[in-house]
Order: C-alpha cells, then structure tokens, then sequence
C-alpha cells in the first residue's frame, strides 16, 4: 500500500476559477509523477453525492483515495466555512486554497478565515496560485520537494555558512 497523501480543497464563489487552478494543480501533481484525482461537479457519479451534506461525503471519498496514496484536488461548492472546518477536521491532510475575487459578490458564500493559501483572481501572473500552493505542501511535509526547487534562504544560509567554514568564501 502506498504512504497516504494529502487533499486539497480549492474553494472560492466563482466556480469556473475554482475549477481552473484545480485542473491547474492536478497537471502539476502528475507531472510530478502522482496519483490524483479531481473531484468537481464534472466528475462522473459526482451527482449521486450533491445535495446537503455533499461535503461529508466528498471528504469520505477523499479520505479513502488519500489513504491508498492518491493525492485528491476538490473544487466542489460548499459555500458554507463550518462545512469545510468539518472537512478538515476529518480528511487531516488537507490545506484549503481560497480562490480570492477581484470583487466580493454576495453569493452566500463564506470566505475561509485562515486558508494555507489565498490566489486573487484573475490571477496577476498566471500560475504562480498554483505554485505557490506546490511550495505550501512541499513546506507541510505533503509533498517531496521537486527536483527543480532552488534552496530555501533558511538552506542558503547552511550552504553559505558552510562554504565560509571550508574557506571558499
């Protein structure tokens, strides 16, 4: 059985731009070579789960395809912040990415009050949400830094340190 994973639940009033960084976000986790899956109102049989309590049951879903080590993006609509506390609680491993409008709208919709990370949309440079969210579950312990990931300041330091120590610099 694979080391379980992580979910990550894009939440925000307008759905389409939810949906874009999800999609977004699951390119990058595969070609990061990862099992994902994205749970959004496209999703085949996703129907059979709408209603009240759709985030319960998304968040058993979720559970389960995380515990078998596929990473889980959710973009479904849950309007309500207690619902996606509840979420939370349940799933463990799990950030919230608020899609941040240019303009509140009242949709009914409850911003999160701590999300692990906030994207204004439209985004100013499109695709630094996404990476952004990539360097959060890489800083978590969620996901195993990319091979492309230059030195934090806090390991610059150490390198710097230690080339002075070595007498290079």
């Amino acid at each position: 059985m694979s080391a379980p994973a992580f979910s990550v639940w894009v939440t925000g009033p307008e759905q389409g731009a939810v949906e874009a960084i999800a999609e977004e976000l699951a390119r990058r986790l595969a070609a990061r070579r990862l099992a994902v899956e994205v749970l959004d109102r496209r999703t085949p049989g996703i129907d059979a789960l709408a209603g009240e309590g759709l985030e319960r049951r998304a968040a058993f879903v979720a559970g389960l395809l995380a515990r078998h080590g596929v990473a889980v993006v959710l973009a479904l609509p849950v309007a309500a912040r207690a619902a996606r506390e509840r979420v939370r609680a349940e799933l463990g491993r799990m950030i919230e990415v608020y899609a941040r409008p240019a303009h509140e709208a009242t949709t009914g919709y409850e911003p999160p009050e701590r999300p692990e990370v906030e994207i204004a949309v439209p985004e100013p440079s499109p695709g630094a949400g996404v990476e952004q969210v990539l360097r959060t579950l890489e800083v978590l312990d969620l996901l195993p830094r990319g091979e492309d990931r230059a030195y934090s300041e806090e390991e610059e330091r150490e390198v710097i340190r230690r080339l002075k120590a070595f007498g290079y610099l």
